[in-house]
């Protein structure tokens, strides 16, 4: 049902080239078009609700036949959706309408219309060469050389195609290189078992290899994976400042591209305000995602993401007022909560710390909403399921909360009653170095509640944790960049601030 949903969210996002034409595409009043409204309406997510939807009308088998005849009409309709109108760049639209025109133009050659054909080739190669599609303009190549060679016979057309086809050739392996060695070395963090020194060595490696292919040619494809490649062998170092040079000079050089480059704007934009959160300097991030925001469409997966970092930008340095602004209009946006699950999530997340900033005052109280004032501990906990499951990620910034929750709120019974499975879950899963701030900053925590939340007490009993803590800066941590969303420094002058200067005596823990 995953593949229905795909489709047609897809249809149903993106115009048709022409105005009614989804009922000549799916007859009117069909069981077909009920599946499809149902699919769009978000009512039917599996098959099983597929079998509620028609009861026991439908058997196993007929409802396996209809879900593939709706496929198949879904996919036939691809190339009616109007790629020109969408929000893409300029790069991308020619890549739908190249690619429409590479298999009309093949079409035509094996139904021996061949003037035509030979006619549209001709004219989408040029089109393939400005926008760099190297391995459609070798398939382009390819075709041009066989007929100018075996049907015109014309030898001018011929040799000219063929060295253009030895050319590209050249240059599509010195792409496909780039795209395998950038492959290679993202596979490392996917199975996340190598050591920041080998993906470093690895990276150092690849790239002297490609470098010399970089100077020789400013193909599109080549540059984005040997950029990416070049800037993990910094990020791994965390050598942000050199990182930040890097994505400015990527930036500037697919920014003089003859068209929009689109993607790699996006990713070379995106690292560059990386570099300033975890350098902490506002401005310089502000003022990029100022700069960066065209390229990202507004509504979009990666628009969210962008405010995301935005987001982690203004907490960690210290403009929670900023922070608190954001995630008003972030929250509020036109069907936020039909978002993928981890963006809605990982805000419900943020929202999380902003309640606990405005409990403690660091947020003026004329500030908050209505809404924000309704915020429920419980409720929070029980939307943030699938982030609860990243055990060595989100999930710590999850229970972290609770505990900064018991502690703001005075509910120091509740902060006693946890200490036993937080510290199991320390002790299991947040071991390796990176996660050695977390689990430094757990233990702080742990300690609360063993001598009476008493503030004096607390800073004798955490003395040696903190001083662990600080040996490893946030900028030089290997975790995620997601995870602390107000770093623990400032965040446990925080609590220090909040505690009380008395001893706290519980019954339950008599």
């Amino acid at each position: 049902m995953r593949d229905l949903i795909e489709l047609t969210n897809l249809l149903n996002t993106t115009k048709m080239k022409g105005d009614g034409m989804m009922k000549y595409i799916i007859e009117p009043n069909t069981k077909m078009e009920r599946l499809y409204e149902a699919l769009i309406s978000k009512k039917v997510k599996s098959d099983e609700d597929a079998k509620t939807l028609f009861g026991d009308q439908e058997s196993a088998t007929n409802l396996t036949g209809l879900k593939n005849k709706l496929k198949e009409r879904l996919l036939d309709s691809v190339f009616l959706l109007d790629f020109k109108e969408a929000n893409f760049s300029s790069r991308q639209k020619a890549f739908y309408e190249c690619y429409k025109k590479w298999s009309v133009a093949m079409t035509l050659l094996t139904r021996n219309a061949k003037i035509t054909g030979i006619d549209l080739l001709e004219r989408l190669h040029r089109h393939s060469i400005h926008f760099e599609f190297t391995e459609l303009t070798l398939d382009i190549l390819r075709v041009l050389k066989l007929q100018y060679s075996v049907v015109e016979g014309d030898i001018e057309k011929y040799q000219k195609a063929k060295t253009q086809y030895f050319r590209y050739e050249h240059i599509w392996m010195m792409e496909s290189k780039a795209e395998n060695y950038y492959s290679e070395l993202m596979i490392q963090f996917t199975n996340s078992k190598s050591t920041k020194t080998e993906v470093t060595d690895l990276a150092k490696t690849y790239y002297a290899e490609l470098e010399g292919y970089m100077k020789e040619c400013d193909s599109f494809k080549l540059h984005l994976f040997g950029r990416m490649i070049e800037l993990t062998i910094y990020n791994s170092a965390n050598d942000y400042l050199e990182t930040a040079r890097l994505c400015e000079d990527a930036i500037a050089f697919f920014d003089k591209k003859e068209y929009d480059s689109g993607l790699p704007l996006q990713v070379f934009y995106y690292n560059l305000v990386v570099c300033y959160l975890q350098l902490r300097e506002f401005e310089k991030g502000q003022e990029v995602i100022g700069r960066c925001e065209y390229f990202f469409t507004e509504g979009t997966f990666n628009w969210y993401k962008l405010q995301e970092l935005f987001f982690l930008l203004a907490m960690h340095s210290g403009h929670y007022a900023e922070a608190y602004r954001l995630y008003e209009k972030i929250t509020n946006y036109p069907r936020f909560n039909e978002q993928a699950h981890q963006i809605v999530e990982m805000w419900k997340i943020y929202e999380a710390y902003v309640q606990f900033l405005i409990r403690i005052g660091e947020i003026p109280d004329d500030l908050v909403s209505e809404k924000a004032r309704k915020f429920r501990v419980g409720k929070f906990l029980n939307e943030v399921n699938e982030y609860v499951k990243d055990k060595r990620g989100m999930n710590i910034s999850v229970l972290i909360a609770q505990i900064l929750f018991n502690i703001a709120d005075r509910d120091y019974d509740e902060a006693i009653e946890r200490i036993e499975a937080i510290e199991k879950y320390r002790s299991r899963h947040l071991k390796e170095d990176d996660t050695f701030r977390s689990n430094c900053f757990i233990k702080m925590l742990l300690q609360i509640p063993l001598v009476n939340f008493h503030r004096e007490a607390v800073l004798r009993k955490v003395e040696r944790y903190h001083k662990n803590l600080l040996t490893v800066p946030l900028e030089s941590a290997t975790q995620m960049h997601e995870v602390e969303i107000i770093p623990y420094e400032p965040l446990w002058d925080m609590i220090i601030r909040n505690l009380e200067l008395k001893i706290y005596n519980s019954k339950k823990k008599k």
